[in-house]
């Protein structure tokens, strides 16, 4: 094995499309077959997506790893680095699109593949955050009546939350979602190694890595790419954290203004609100 150091890492989105290209079926079918938990015998993989951007701020990530599986179903493999605050809508976004591409003009609908959807996130899902399991799985069901009668099997979405994956190993160290997930996140993990042994899919992935690891085009893209991704999140916290602290100052505002009207004296309310007392005089 390389040093750790110059391994890439599977996590960033165009070396997750790299690794899971056509020519590498194998790894890219146990993969997914670890998210269905069903046998998958037969694979073929979208050969116009692996295509490598010059610059970092090329959404690579629209390369997504589309797989139709032997009995028709595609599947759509996404991974998402930076949380937007709106990835529900982003996941049935990427799945809508490739179910309507399935229909041409005068098709019958009854002819459209189930599409599933493989979603892979780097921050855990503010709607799942109570759940443990690593995976959720969606569909569409009626549920006024207390029944699961399912609308339609053509929809089938995973969430799947990478911060869970060691958790989930410490617990159950045989569970090959979470072994898959834990090389995706860091290869270099010691845990990586003890999992290779156990199972072949992840060591042949690894050896496929090394290899790629030696690419120097590709590792100057994967680096840009990451420096783009990290200034994303970087972006997006700062923006969170103003939002937040410009709520906090309206907020306290609003109550100063409150406080001044019932006539409460200034130095309570710039105790209370920690507004000047020239800021709380103005208003």
């Amino acid at each position: 094995m390389q040093e750790n150091k110059e391994l890439l890492k599977p996590k960033i989105d165009v070396v997750f499309h790299s690794l899971f290209r056509e020519g590498n079926e194998n790894i890219t079918k146990a993969i997914i077959s670890a998210v269905t938990k069903e046998k998958i015998n037969k694979i073929d993989l979208d050969n116009n997506r692996h295509i490598l951007g010059r610059y970092p701020e090329e959404k690579l990530g629209i390369l997504d790893l589309k797989a139709t599986l032997d009995n028709g179903t595609i599947c759509n493999v996404e991974i998402q680095l930076a949380d937007n605050k709106d990835t529900a809508e982003r996941f049935l976004y990427y799945w809508s699109r490739i179910y309507s591409s399935q229909l041409i003009k005068g098709e019958d609908y009854g002819k459209i593949n189930k599409v599933i959807g493989i979603i892979i996130i780097d921050y855990e899902f503010n709607k799942t955050r109570k759940i443990e399991d690593l995976s959720t799985k969606w569909k569409i069901r009626e549920v006024s009546k207390g029944e699961e009668i399912e609308l339609t099997d053509v929809f089938e979405l995973y969430i799947i939350e990478l911060p869970k994956a060691k958790r989930i190993l410490e617990k159950d160290a045989s569970n090959k979602l979470a072994q898959w997930m834990l090389f995706l996140n860091n290869p270099n993990e010691k845990e990586v190694a003890k999992i290779m042994n156990e199972n072949k899919e992840i060591k042949e992935a690894m050896n496929e890595l090394e290899e790629m690891s030696k690419d120097k085009e590709l590792r100057r893209v994967a680096e840009l790419r990451e420096k783009a991704i990290r200034d994303e999140k970087n972006g997006l916290r700062h923006a969170r954290e103003d939002g937040l602290r410009e709520g906090i100052e309206r907020n306290n505002r609003e109550v100063a203004k409150k406080m001044k009207e019932k006539h409460i004296q200034i130095e309570t309310i710039v105790e209370i609100t920690k507004l000047t007392k020239e800021e709380i005089e103005n208003l």
